[in-house]
């Protein structure tokens, strides 16, 4: 029996599309997750803007309507922080998930691309003994018809 009984060809185009389509997840949920990182940035941003203004304000004077304004204001927006940062975390959980899935993809491949290599390099060791023997059967021969 040869040592090359099938070709690992089509399992290895089948683990590269795989690995091509676990990369492109991977991409996109690392995008999401910087995405909803700059989203909560900005939030902040906003939150840090509004209650420097009120401290303006308040130097100033202000009105209590407008105080209740601010101070409502305030608090929907370090609502949205904290559903930012859950979602944030969601995100980065989800891009780790992919992240790991890529490199589990990328060894499978690499394990069978490695087990190719082994399998062409005993092939080729196999006809070339095929070779040499029929090589050396044939200089018999030859050798035998010349002293005849």
């Amino acid at each position: 029996m040869s040592p090359k009984p099938f070709s690992l060809d089509s399992v290895l185009k089948f683990r590269k599309r795989q690995e091509d389509l676990a990369q492109e997840q991977f991409i996109s949920k690392r995008l999401a997750a910087d995405k909803a990182a700059a989203n909560l940035e900005k939030a902040k941003t906003v939150l840090e803007s509004l209650i420097n203004s009120l401290e303006e304000k308040q130097s100033h004077g202000i009105g209590i309507d407008e105080l209740s304004r601010y101070e409502e204001r305030i608090q929907f927006e370090q609502a949205q922080i904290k559903e930012l940062r859950k979602l944030l975390l969601r995100k980065q959980k989800a891009a780790q998930q992919k992240r790991l899935k890529l490199l589990e993809k990328i060894k499978e491949h690499k394990t069978l691309t490695t087990l190719k290599e082994k399998q062409n390099k005993t092939w080729k060791e196999h006809v070339d003994k095929k070779e040499a023997a029929m090589l050396d059967e044939i200089a018999i021969l030859h050798h035998a018809r010349d002293i005849n």
